[in-house]
């Protein structure tokens, strides 16, 4: 099997196209086209991420975060990291922020290691991901035309694919007088057609328009492509949702530590207090506080969080700060379970490179 498969399952699980302008999500370096029957999951791309990889025999290394956040001048071999990826031929895939959005990615991999019920999105997207097109067809050529459009981020939400919604009525037209084009419908009395809606990712839509003018019998396509100002998706960043029963701030940081295999955590709050309604977000979690408490939120668990956030918001709401890695390991284990039912001629490996890098005396 080919590495393409699997950055295609990546795509299609959190999309490479909802990335952040600043973000740098999707290959890094390597060969889509080379076989693969080992892969290893990581957060980072640090040397020792990418020995363990060799050592495991793994072609492709999975990451979080991306190897190259800025554009490359050069490629610079005294670079241990990129000379040994090259060396032994090892690929490197980083999905970081789309991995952030998706309700089956970061955030809520935190949130069901802690067994939260009830879970949405915590803070929407607002970025205008998807156009909603629609286009005419003959009566009949419904089915036709939707089986060749029907694709990745074409008819697709988060939990349902080949989506599409037709209505039927009359068409009418006049043809301009051009003895060099042959229209496919010459009469301009009234005529059966249909119009069908389909919901596309603005990075699928020059191509599927394309693609139905290829296979469409008009000699001039009926269509209309409208940016939807609200995104359709249930995509952003964090999580929100509740215990199964109230709980003593004191015994959820004890559930924290137990569940994410620290043994400190940083927090502000009552110990005494019970909670039940917690906002959690992987990774740096600051600027996501005033989220949580327009949510209701009683406790928020992040990572990264600044001293003048706890320092603002530390009497309005319990605020645990966990650690950036430990807040985004869950997910590793969750997209490793997802990934090895799709592709099980393939070994998949979590980096045993993983835990808190800061050492403390």
């Amino acid at each position: 099997m080919i590495i393409k498969k699997i950055f295609d399952f990546l795509n299609s699980y959190a999309p490479f196209a909802f990335q952040e302008s600043w973000d740098n999500s999707g290959l890094q370096i390597g060969d889509l086209n080379k076989k693969v029957s080992r892969a290893l999951l990581s957060l980072d791309v640090t040397l020792d991420t990418v020995l363990e990889a060799k050592e495991l025999g793994a072609q492709l290394i999975i990451s979080h975060h991306p190897l190259f956040f800025k554009p490359l001048k050069c490629v610079d071999c005294s670079n241990n990291i990129v000379k040994t990826l090259l060396d032994f031929n090892i690929s490197v895939i980083s999905n970081h922020t789309p991995l952030d959005l998706v309700p089956k990615g970061v955030s809520f991999s935190l949130g069901m290691k802690l067994n939260l019920k009830n879970m949405r999105v915590l803070s929407p997207s607002e970025e205008k991901f998807f156009y909603k097109l629609f286009f005419n067809v003959p009566t009949g050529m419904e089915r036709t035309i939707l089986s060749k459009i029907f694709s990745e981020g074409v008819g697709e939400y988060l939990y349902y694919k080949n989506c599409a919604f037709e209505t039927f009525g009359e068409g009418r037209f006049s043809v301009k007088d051009d003895e060099n084009r042959v229209p496919y419908l010459k009469a301009s009395n009234p005529y059966k057609e249909g119009k069908i809606e389909v919901l596309v990712r603005k990075d699928r839509i020059n191509w599927v328009i394309d693609k139905i003018r290829s296979i469409h019998p008009y000699d001039e396509l009926a269509f209309d492509v409208f940016e939807e100002s609200v995104n359709p998706l249930n995509i952003g960043y964090g999580a929100i949702g509740e215990l199964s029963t109230p709980k003593k701030l004191s015994s959820v940081i004890d559930l924290v530590k137990e569940s994410l295999g620290i043994s400190k955590v940083r927090y502000t709050g009552d110990l005494n207090r019970k909670v039940k309604k917690v906002a959690v977000l992987g990774g740096s979690g600051s600027s996501f506080i005033k989220d949580a408490i327009r949510a209701s939120a009683e406790v928020f668990i992040s990572g990264d969080i600044k001293y003048h956030d706890a320092l603002d918001y530390g009497d309005k709401i319990s605020i645990l700060d966990v650690g950036h890695r430990a807040s985004e390991e869950p997910v590793l284990f969750y997209l490793k379970e997802q990934i090895s039912k799709e592709f099980k001629e393939v070994e998949f490996f979590i980096s045993k490179s993983f835990g808190d890098f800061y050492k403390y005396i």
